[in-house]
């Protein structure tokens, strides 16, 4: 059988149909089994299968295919093909290229659509005579035509919907105008789309360290290095007030995703609508962000071997008995500095008649080696507490053995807590423990599980609540009572139209009220 030639990033969906309506005799499903021995295929809008069958009717190579006409380029480049197995199932037909992609686990409910722009539909005509799906045009969750500002139309996919048929772009489907930055996004990932399927820089996943590179730029990571998250999230609830973006997306705008994608221990591959709402922001609407290395900031600190030449200088003038006042000015450092390290050395040293003793510093040692607080510490003595932390600190592993007390100290706390509000609370489970005493439980499992796990109550098996029937049935009447003539003629269709779960066909005895209104609406039989 004759076939038409394949456009740049023409769909596999709109070449068939073109094949279909050019050479094609009788129904569809002739054109089917003539080129791909099926009577009945669906073909997704921008993950097709099959592939290598596709590659001998184009004349095209499959590596064309994969970067020309599906969106795996994409997919592959934000970590969703680390393993191959997505291009292995688009190049055979092996399996559901929707979970080799990870899309079940982004949580997205967005209705699959063959998109497409009227207004671009028209120019294709006028200039080739025919028109055609863009790939470009496929990118989940978008609606926004990049060069028109107005909404995208599509054929929909799925049970009851038309995409298994032929269908073509039309001229007159109505459209919508959309806001400024709708259109920008738009046109940021149809970008970052050509990039992925044309640069040969972008053949390699993206790396992640450059998205906390830039952050840290930006004044969005702490001096540890910790994430900023709820300024992130403030800063990208203030760019996409007005952002529009296709039914299914409404989990986005909580921004609770930036959390996995940017944590550093997370991993786990994300939806690239995910990344480019990231990328978008922090890019600043340029696109050419994914092509750029980010180094990150550079921290500064004096050298080591610099830190180790001024400490040996300050012992050689203390042990030629200079005044601390002379080693501060000539080393440029403090005169508490230079007393710490005198005293860490243990090198005599001059001192003046206003000092506390040797007594009251042994003092300051054997209260702090038994774990007292400074305050206290000073109080008893009647020193200054600044005088304790400075014994404290320039005391040889003092400050160690203190931190060690610390630990113990809160350890045995914690235990205290868990084991009281088991005796309080009889009956509560790990994760009521975990909710009402977060800060004992997550003391110890970051320092002693093995502890925790022995304060913890014994593990539960898991008791799933009731479903609420009632409720279901009054929510599904309220639905099928909006619905207009003419009514469904199917329990799937009906299913279909009010959002059921499956309900109507599996579930329909413990719904009598939606029983009775689907007999009213003659769907189904008494």
């Amino acid at each position: 059988m004759k076939t038409v030639s394949l456009q740049p990033y023409e769909t596999l969906f709109s070449w068939l149909s073109r094949t279909h309506i050019r050479y094609g005799v009788g129904p569809v499903a002739r054109t089917y089994h003539a080129l791909l021995g099926k009577t009945k295929m669906r073909l997704h809008p921008y993950l097709p299968q099959g592939l290598r069958d596709f590659s001998a009717l184009t004349e095209k190579s499959t590596s064309t295919l994969l970067s020309q006409h599906t969106l795996y380029p994409l997919f592959r480049f934000f970590h969703a093909d680390e393993q191959g197995r997505l291009k292995h199932t688009l190049l055979t037909g092996e399996g559901s290229s929707t979970h080799a992609a990870n899309i079940p686990h982004a949580r997205l409910h967005i209705p699959l659509h063959h998109k497409y722009r009227p207004l671009c539909a028209r120019e294709q005509r006028q200039r080739l005579g025919f028109a055609y799906f863009d790939i470009r045009h496929q990118l989940p969750g978008l609606i926004a035509c990049e060069r028109h500002q107005i909404t995208l139309t599509g054929v929909l996919c799925g049970d009851g919907a038309l995409d298994s048929a032929i269908a073509l772009p039309q001229e007159k489907s109505p459209v919508s105008s959309v806001s400024a930055v709708t259109t920008a996004f738009s046109q940021f990932c149809v970008a970052v789309s050509e990039q992925c399927s044309t640069s040969t820089a972008l053949m390699q996943p993206y790396q992640m360290d450059n998205y906390r590179h830039l952050l840290d730029r930006k004044g969005y990571l702490t001096r540890h290095h910790q994430l900023r998250l709820q300024q992130v999230k403030q800063a990208l609830g203030a760019r996409y007030e007005t952002l529009q973006l296709d039914s299914g997306t409404e989990s986005l705008r909580d921004y609770a995703f930036l959390g996995p994608l940017l944590r550093q221990r997370t991993g786990y591959p994300a939806h690239p609508l995910k990344h480019l709402l990231l990328g978008f922001w922090l890019f600043d609407g340029a696109s050419t962000g994914y092509l750029k290395t980010i180094t990150p900031v550079e921290q500064q600190s004096l050298a080591l071997a610099d830190t180790a030449s001024l400490e040996a200088k300050t012992l050689a003038l203390l042990k030629q008995q200079v005044s601390f006042a002379t080693i501060a000015k000539r080393l440029g450092k403090s005169r508490c500095y230079v007393r710490r390290i005198a005293q860490l050395n243990q090198v005599s040293y001059r001192h003046n008649a206003l000092m506390f003793d040797a007594r009251v510093r042994h003092r300051v040692i054997i209260q702090a080696l038994l774990g007292r607080h400074r305050r206290t510490i000073a109080n008893n003595l009647g020193v200054g507490m600044g005088y304790v932390e400075q014994v404290i600190a320039n005391t040889r592993g003092l400050r160690q053995w203190r931190q060690v007390l610390t630990h113990k100290h809160k350890r045995v706390k914690a235990i205290y807590v868990i084991k009281q509000a088991r005796i309080a609370h009889p009956d509560w489970l790990q994760k009521d423990i975990k909710q009402q005493e977060s800060q004992a439980f997550f003391y110890l499992y970051h320092h002693d599980r093995e502890a925790l796990k022995q304060c913890l109550p014994p593990r539960r098996a898991p008791t799933p609540p009731p479903f609420d029937w009632a409720k279901e049935d009054m929510r599904l009447i309220a639905a099928l009572k909006q619905l207009t003539a003419p009514y469904p003629q199917s329990l799937s269709a009906a299913g279909r139209a009010i959002s059921d779960n499956g309900h109507l066909r599996k579930n329909l005895t413990k719904l009598p009220r939606t029983h009775a209104q689907l007999v009213a609406y003659q769907i189904i039989d008494k």
